[in-house]
């Protein structure tokens, strides 16, 4: 019923645009893109064109599973692994275990915002060090996301929608190489993959047009 609600609600009420869909890859993936408004999640689901089903998002549990009414209202409705924003090590592993399981059974993809939060303007916060900590623990593809108008249609603070155009762009996914060996190795490895990440997003950030003129200035140069 909310998947249905989802696809009507981006065909009649908000327009719903989407580029580079064919980069999502065939098998369980990680997408990360920015965060603006609770619109979100439900722009990325419709756009990917997978069953809603098959699609989980990495959510703060004291969030969406301590408040009564966010937990009554949200959970019914899609798939939601909870996560700490400060994990200890036992919770860590507790998530990603949860997140292993849900791959191998859906084969689908899991979402993930790297900025932690809604931005309360829409401009993109700087990435927290998440993603590449999952990405090289759950060995998937990494793709990236931009998620264009929700900050209009849903801003943080607002509960009823308004009418408007979302774009959900996405980009070539980041595959996972062989994990270095030693702390330090792993973590300088995983905050470079969180950089390149931000840098993906923020090109996508800057529409179709913006992303071949600066594609042509580089083979130029």
């Amino acid at each position: 019923m909310f998947e249905g609600f989802c696809r009507t609600f981006f065909t009649v009420y908000c327009s719903l645009t989407v580029e580079g869909r064919h980069h999502l890859p065939e098998g369980p993936f990680l997408l990360c893109s920015n965060h603006s408004s609770h619109a979100d999640s439900a722009a990325l689901m419709t756009a990917s064109g997978r069953r809603f089903r098959d699609l989980a998002m990495l959510g703060a549990s004291d969030y969406f599973f301590e408040p009564r009414r966010v937990r009554w209202v949200v959970l019914p409705l899609m798939n939601v692994i909870p996560i700490e924003r400060r994990p200890a090590p036992h919770a860590l592993a507790e998530c990603l275990a949860k997140c292993r399981t849900f791959l191998d059974q859906t084969g689908g993809g899991l979402i993930l915002y790297p900025e932690g939060t809604r931005s309360p303007n829409g401009e993109m916060r700087p990435f927290k060090s998440g993603a590449g900590l999952f990405f090289s623990e759950l060995g998937v593809p990494l793709v990236p996301a931009y998620v264009e108008g929700t900050h209009r249609v849903l801003p943080k603070g607002n509960s009823v929608p308004r009418p408007g155009h979302v774009t959900v762009r996405i980009g070539e996914p980041l595959r996972p190489p062989a994990p270095p060996e030693g702390k330090d190795a792993i973590r300088e490895w995983r905050h470079a993959v969180v950089q390149q990440l931000a840098e993906r997003i923020r090109v996508l950030s800057l529409g179709t047009q913006d992303q071949e003129l600066m594609a042509g200035v580089r083979e130029k140069g």
